[in-house]
């Protein structure tokens, strides 16, 4: 199996090994999600701002400095990695203020354990109801009483320099919505992990352009920060989404108030696939691609409300990232019938990497759907 294609397990690396497919596939979100709403969210803006492709000014000037940063520290029903997490808010070479917001778990001395280590250098807050990870995001933009934000998985860290690259990279680049730099994965242990997708930058820094964001994700979770008021006018983050909700405001954040990126480390994303992730879920019952490319018909309609170009070559994504033989044998069995037969499709879609990925292509475009899931069912590694 090729080094892309084995990076196809975690959050970030969900995304990033599936983002060219899901560009050609042939379904749509419809079919698989029948009765669901689809498309492009309307973006509400309050009065006074305007299209930044407008020509009209959509800003409003809001310094970028420590005070006027908070960074918050979600968390749901996890104590492992949490004090790591608050440390590096906390453990900034310009400090801000630093809140942990707790999405209403079943752990109720969890703010005890967190404030016997940090006491009262963190805001604690626990939310009255379980509101969900993208809830629990438009939580935070509701406690914030900043200008700017930025939001901290509990399994994740920041570099002591995240803040002041940031106010470096606003110096650059002013008037942006979104600010954000590189960041490094690390494993369960905190060992680093080489799950590079985007190459380095070549230069200091750079603008974000809405394409930057069609093929993925513009960057792993943590390491970022964002205007709140923005945020807020963009309607928050999309509570139903199932997987893209954090790709959706980057893109929608791009596009409206401008984003800008440094290439200095700033964070530290944990890689790891453990059952109460919500992307590993998402990714074992078969709907990680649709949500990908549903994600990606937003950003394409963006583009072009913005007058650039959208086009892809959609031969060349499947050939890049073929849909995973063994991802089909191993998970196979349990998806549903539709879900079952999109990514079916995607195989006959894909350009065969192997002999033997031809020959499980050839028995599946013969035997159909049936085969794919009687193959899962006997178990084994066809391809790897």
């Amino acid at each position: 199996m090729s080094r892309y294609r084995a990076r196809m397990s975690g959050c970030w690396s969900c995304r990033a090994a599936t983002f060219r497919l899901a560009l050609g596939l042939a379904y749509s979100e419809q079919k698989l999600f029948p009765g669901r709403r689809v498309g492009h969210r309307p973006i509400r803006r309050p009065p006074g701002l305007h299209n930044r492709n407008t020509g009209r000014n959509a800003k409003s000037a809001v310094s970028l400095s420590a005070p006027q940063i908070t960074i918050a520290v979600t968390v749901f029903n996890r104590r492992k990695y949490i004090r790591q997490a608050v440390a590096s808010a906390l453990n900034q070479t310009a400090p801000v203020t630093v809140m942990v917001v707790e999405d209403s778990g079943s752990d109720p001395s969890l703010e005890a354990f967190v404030r016997q280590e940090f006491g009262s250098r963190i805001q604690y807050i626990r939310n009255p109801r379980r509101r969900g990870l993208f809830g629990n995001w438009n939580a935070c933009l509701e406690y914030c009483r900043t200008p700017w934000i930025s939001i901290l998985h509990d399994d994740d860290a920041l570099a002591p320099v995240f803040i002041e690259a940031m106010i470096e990279l606003s110096g650059h680049l002013p008037e942006c919505g979104l600010y954000y730099g590189t960041t490094e994965f690390m494993d369960d242990e905190g060992r680093p992990v080489d799950l590079r997708v985007h190459p380095p930058l070549e230069t200091p820094w750079r603008k974000v352009e809405i394409a930057d964001t069609l093929r993925t994700t513009p960057f792993p979770f943590p390491g970022h920060i964002f205007r709140v008021d923005y945020a807020r006018a963009l309607g928050g983050f999309r509570e139903s989404s199932q997987f893209c909700g954090d790709w959706e405001m980057w893109t929608n954040l791009t596009a409206r108030y401008g984003a800008a990126q440094t290439k200095v480390v700033v964070a530290r994303n944990r890689s790891h696939t453990s059952p109460e992730r919500g992307c590993t879920r998402i990714d074992m019952n078969g709907r990680l691609r649709p949500l990908v490319f549903v994600q990606q018909k937003r950003v394409l309609r963006l583009l072009r409300e913005a007058g650039g170009a959208a086009r892809f070559n959609r031969a060349e994504f499947l050939k890049e990232a073929p849909m995973s033989v063994d991802y089909l044998i191993k998970h196979g069995a349990r998806l549903p019938r539709r879900i079952l037969r999109y990514n079916v499709g995607l195989l006959l879609r894909s350009p065969p990497p192997s002999a033997q990925y031809s020959i499980f292509q050839a028995l599946a475009r013969a035997l159909g759907v049936p085969f794919v899931r009687a193959a899962s069912r006997a178990g084994g590694r066809f391809v790897k």
